[in-house]
C-alpha cells in the first residue's frame, strides 16, 4: 500500500501530520489552479484593490511626472475566516482481532488499519476542500449541504456576477452563436482582469452542457479533431484537461457526491487561469501543539484511549479558497433555440 504509516511514530501529532500529508491525494481537477499559502491565523485579511489603468501622456524628460490625482486604485479590506473541516474515527480491538489482511492469510496489522482509516478520513476532507474550490470557481462557496453560503465572493468583493445565455441553434445557420457567446465571455474576463494576464481560459461544465457542445454540428468537427489528437498531447498539456474550443478548455464535471451534482446539467462556469487568480489559504489546526504555527493542508493525530481500549483518530483541514477576481467569472447557461443569421 502506498505511503503506509509505521508504528510507533504515529503517537505524536507532528509525526502523524507529516505522514498524512504524504499519503496519496485523490484526483482533483481544481487544486492545480490554486496557489497554496500557509498562514498562522484563522482569519485572512484581503486587501481588495479596484484598479484603474491610466493612459500616460508623452512629455519632455525635463518636466516633472504627471500626478495620478485620484485616478488610480482604490482599496478596501475584508476579513474572511478559514473553514474548519475535522473528521474523526476510532480504532478498537474488534477492528484487528480475528481480521485477515487483504489478499493474505496473515492477521491484519495495527499500522495497516490505521493507515486505511486515515486515508478514508483524508479522502472525505479532500473532496470537501475540492467542493469549496469549486465554489470559489463559481463565485459562491457553499457548506456541505449545498445550501448554506459560507462566502459570496461577489458580495465580499463588491462586484456583480456576469451571466450569459448560450443558445445552441436548432435550425440550419452559418452564423455561429456558440463561438460568439464564448468570445463574449473571454472578452468580459479580459476586461475585468485589467492588466493581469491570463495564461488561458477554462470552464467546468455539467454533463448535458458538455454533450450539447461536443455533438452540435457547428462544433463536432473541432471535437473530433481534438479527440483524434489526444494521444499526442503531453502530460503537462492543458488540452488533456478537456475539450478546447474557442480557446477555452471545457471540462466535464459529471460527479455526484452525497447525492448532489458538482455542476448542474446545463450550466458552465467560465474562469481565467493565471498566477494568483485563485488562492487557497491553509490555517493551523485547533490544537495547542499547532497554535500560531504556519498551517498545513492536512493535519492528523492519534490519541490513546483509556485502559488500552484503542485509539481516537482525527484528520482535519482548515482551508479558505478564494478567487481574487470574481468579477472575471462567468456563469453560462445552455439552451436550444432558433437563431437568426447576423
Amino acid at each position: 500500500m502506498p505511503g503506509i504509516l509505521n508504528m510507533p511514530d504515529l503517537y505524536t501529532p507532528a509525526e502523524l501530520t507529516e505522514a498524512i500529508n504524504k499519503l496519496p491525494l485523490m484526483p482533483q481537477r481544481l487544486r492545480s489552479l490554486f496557489t497554496q499559502r500557509s498562514v498562522r491565523t484563522t482569519k485572512i485579511a484581503l486587501d481588495i484593490r479596484h484598479g484603474r489603468l491610466v493612459l500616460v501622456n508623452n512629455q519632455d524628460r525635463r518636466e516633472p511626472p504627471q500626478e495620478m490625482q485620484g485616478r488610480g486604485s482604490t482599496r478596501t479590506t475584508r476579513v474572511l475566516e478559514t473553514a474548519h473541516l475535522p473528521l474523526a474515527d476510532t480504532l478498537l480491538a474488534e477492528d484487528i482481532q480475528d481480521v485477515r489482511g487483504f489478499g493474505t492469510t496473515e492477521p491484519v496489522t495495527v499500522a495497516s488499519v490505521i493507515n486505511d482509516k486515515l486515508l478514508d478520513l483524508k479522502n472525505s476532507i479532500t473532496m470537501t476542500a475540492e467542493f469549496h474550490r469549486l465554489g470559489a470557481v463559481q463565485g459562491i462557496i457553499y457548506d456541505a449541504d449545498g445550501e448554506t453560503v459560507l462566502y459570496d465572493l461577489y458580495e465580499v468583493f463588491g462586484v456583480k456576477q456576469k451571466k450569459i445565455d448560450l443558445v445552441f441553434p436548432s435550425n440550419d445557420t452559418k452564423f455561429n452563436p456558440i463561438l460568439k457567446g464564448i468570445l463574449n465571455a473571454k472578452r468580459h474576463a479580459e476586461d475585468r482582469l485589467g492588466g493581469t494576464p491570463a495564461t488561458r481560459f477554462e470552464a467546468i461544465v455539467g454533463s448535458e452542457f458538455y454533450d450539447m457542445l461536443t455533438t452540435h454540428k457547428l462544433v463536432r468537427e473541432a471535437y473530433n479533431l481534438w479527440a483524434a489528437n489526444q494521444s499526442g498531447f503531453g502530460n503537462e498539456d492543458y488540452r488533456r484537461r478537456g475539450f478546447t474550443y474557442g480557446n477555452v478548455t471545457w471540462i466535464e464535471a459529471s460527479e455526484v457526491v452525497a447525492g448532489r451534482k458538482m455542476v448542474k446539467d446545463r450550466e458552465a462556469h467560465f474562469y481565467p487561469v493565471g498566477v494568483n487568480v485563485f488562492t487557497q489559504y491553509n490555517a493551523p489546526a485547533n490544537w495547542t501543539e499547532t497554535a500560531n504555527t504556519y498551517g498545513n493542508e492536512f493535519y492528523a493525530r492519534m490519541d490513546v484511549r483509556p485502559r488500552g481500549r484503542g485509539y481516537d483518530l482525527e484528520v482535519q483541514s482548515n482551508p479558505l479558497a478564494v478567487c481574487t477576481y470574481p468579477e472575471a467569472l462567468v456563469k453560462i447557461t445552455a439552451s436550444y433555440g432558433e437563431v437568426v443569421e447576423k
